[in-house]
């Protein structure tokens, strides 16, 4: 896709977030006219079918257009399924299935088991399993929340029983490459989260003031609120650099699911430390309900987890480089970005 043509995609769907009552939909769990309006908008604005082809009603956008997406609603923290629904369809489509217009959820195929987030917002789920997609339809019966979870996140107590696609997977979707590609959209999502973050912090740490003085004045804040933008940068080029090599292989090779390793464990560790110096710069104001700083916090611990925690990622890439027959670390590590 032409650059000019997804900036003007990316403007608009900031347009769209900006306007949307983001702040009611996400006090309502993602649930309610209000949600159901800006989803509406969303699917006949075409950002649904993003990455399906064009025969499938889509704009045939690569992979990697989703990431900038991705980040753009974390920074509004925006309680809705949007980027697993674009990568749902877009695997749809590659399958050769017209997608259709729901919002779908995914079940990580290396660990069925674990929490599917938006479960409560989702009407459908998307697996891989024994080479084959399947698209399941879900009803409410068959989510149990979890207790405090964000955006309505819960598990499967039962298969579904509707199914609405069932086809051969394209031979590349390994769960693998399946669970690298949502784990990338987590990292996007973490590292946008991040920028609010940063941008939270200064705003509220210039306007306080404290003996006189706003408190960004004070050297210790400053502290924090270099910590949180060296953090947010490093994560932000690990998902780039992650999102560089998805263009290269759109099919997932070993080398991209190497590099969005690293973005899943940079993002992952950037989270906790933007988390906790965001906090400490806010003090009590941090962890009110009526301040936003807690929207982007709670998600950010909870995407850390999703689609393999940073630990998990740490030690695919560590068994990567071991199993390489030549000493391979520096010169991967000292190449030109």
């Amino acid at each position: 896709m032409d650059r000019d043509d997804f900036a003007m995609i990316a403007e608009g769907l900031d347009r769209i977030l900006t306007d949307a009552p983001l702040d009611a939909i996400d006090k309502a769990g993602g649930l309610g006219p209000e949600a159901d309006a800006l989803w509406q908008t969303l699917e006949e604005s075409g950002y649904i079918l993003l990455c399906a082809s064009e025969g499938h009603g889509g704009s045939g956008a690569a992979l990697a257009d989703i990431l900038p997406l991705a980040a753009l609603a974390a920074r509004h923290a925006a309680a809705t399924p949007l980027a697993d629904t674009i990568l749902a369809t877009g695997l749809l489509s590659a399958a050769g299935q017209q997608p259709p217009a729901l919002r779908i959820g995914l079940i990580d195929p290396l660990a069925p088991d674990a929490p599917i987030a938006h479960a409560s917002q989702i009407d459908a789920v998307l697996s891989l399993e024994d080479g084959r997609l399947r698209l399941m339809r879900i009803e409410r019966g068959d989510i149990r929340p979890v207790h405090q979870a964000e955006d309505g996140a819960g598990r499967l107590l039962r298969q579904p029983a509707g199914v609405l696609v069932d086809c051969a997977a394209p031979e590349w979707l390994i769960p693998d490459a399946f669970r690298a590609l949502a784990a990338l959209i987590r990292a996007s999502q973490m590292a946008g989260a991040m920028e609010a973050v940063l941008g939270l912090s200064l705003d509220y740490t210039r306007d306080r003031e404290q003996f006189g003085r706003p408190l960004a004045k004070f050297q210790a804040i400053q502290h924090h609120l270099s910590d949180i933008a060296c953090e947010t940068a490093a994560a932000m080029a690990a998902v780039e650099m992650a999102g560089d090599a998805l263009c290269a292989d759109v099919e997932v090779g070993p080398r991209v699911i190497d590099e969005i390793a690293i973005a899943k464990t940079r993002c992952g560790e950037a989270a906790s430390r933007v988390a906790a110096a965001a906090h400490q710069a806010h003090g009590a104001m941090g962890f009110t309900r009526e301040y936003a700083l807690g929207r982007y916090t709670r998600r950010l611990w909870q995407w850390q987890d999703e689609f393999g925690s940073e630990t998990e990622w740490a030690e695919l890439l560590g068994k990567s480089v071991l199993a390489h027959p030549a000493p391979c670390l520096w010169p991967r590590i000292s190449q030109p970005i």
